[in-house]
């Protein structure tokens, strides 16, 4: 009886030792199954972030050696027909103030960017003050104009040039987005001093607020009938400006027509040292917050 006894304890404890080592192995096993996992993922993390930061690297790099290379240049205006004012004076102006705001208004292919991204090498050359451009891609131009994604990208004291057909809104959004860009830019403008520099087709896009705001126009050579849809003042500009371009019909590719306190009359531009096809067509797609 005895005997049996020890025997039924000893397969007892021996099932007990046996399942004690089984959990153990299975414990062991799962916790070794989450080391690998946690091994893996962690490899996988490290992997997938230097294969992002690689890549990164290669499209930045690549990037980098798309843009325009060389300096910024300055190149004055040359004096078509005077008005009221001086030139100089208005170029002055565009480079010592700390904060402006100018519209660039014309037919599409008139000119406006490129007379836009002149105004931005001159205050870069002249200054050395940051500018900055929304709308335009990345690759079309150099590295010393700063390309935003945002407006919170901006640094303060910029020069900032804003081309309004290279916003992209969602189908949600109307182009009434493009005023509310424009109100938030002329709103930090002061407080940062930003000096905003906006292109548009047609001032009847722009709320009057800010139209009341700009220190400047500049009126390049209109569609046939653009002036039909301006709003009343920018309509009685173009009727001031068209015999002046009419006086100079062999340089209407690269004029402008200046309205400021400081100079008003027909002005020619260069265009800029970087300018490209590229440049002049291509747009990045800024896409407002």
């Amino acid at each position: 009886m005895r005997r049996q006894k020890s025997q039924s304890f000893g397969l007892i404890a021996v099932k007990s030792i046996g399942l004690i080592i089984w959990k153990s192995i299975l414990f062991l096993f799962s916790m070794l199954s989450k080391l690998l996992l946690l091994f893996f993922n962690f490899f996988k993390w490290l992997f997938s972030n230097v294969f992002h930061a690689t890549k990164a690297t290669i499209v930045q790099k690549s990037l980098e050696s798309k843009k325009p290379k060389g300096a910024a240049k300055y190149f004055p205006f040359q004096l078509l027909e005077k008005k009221s004012g001086d030139l100089e004076k208005f170029e002055s102006m565009l480079v010592s103030k700390k904060s402006t705001v100018g519209i660039i208004l014309g037919a599409r292919g008139s000119g406006k960017s490129g007379i836009g991204m002149r105004i931005l090498e001159n205050v870069h050359a002249n200054s050395s003050r940051r500018v900055c451009a929304i709308g335009f891609s990345r690759e079309s131009i150099p590295s010393w104009i700063d390309c935003a994604d945002s407006i919170s990208e901006i640094q303060n004291g910029s020069f900032v040039l804003v081309d309004e057909g290279g916003i992209v809104f969602s189908a949600r959004r109307s182009m009434g987005d493009a005023n509310a860009l424009l109100s938030e830019l002329l709103l930090i403008s002061r407080h940062k001093d930003l000096s905003i520099l906006f292109i548009s087709q047609n001032s009847s896009n722009l709320d009057v607020n800010a139209l009341r705001q700009t220190d400047y126009l500049l009126l390049r050579k209109s569609s046939l009938l653009q002036k039909d849809f301006e709003r009343k003042k920018i309509q009685q500009l173009y009727e001031e400006a068209a015999p002046f371009f009419g006086r100079h019909p062999s340089e209407a590719q690269f004029s402008t027509y200046v309205y400021s306190d400081e100079f008003c009359g027909l002005i020619q531009n260069s265009l800029p040292s970087f300018w490209s096809e590229l440049a002049s067509k291509s747009f990045k797609g800024f896409k407002p917050a």
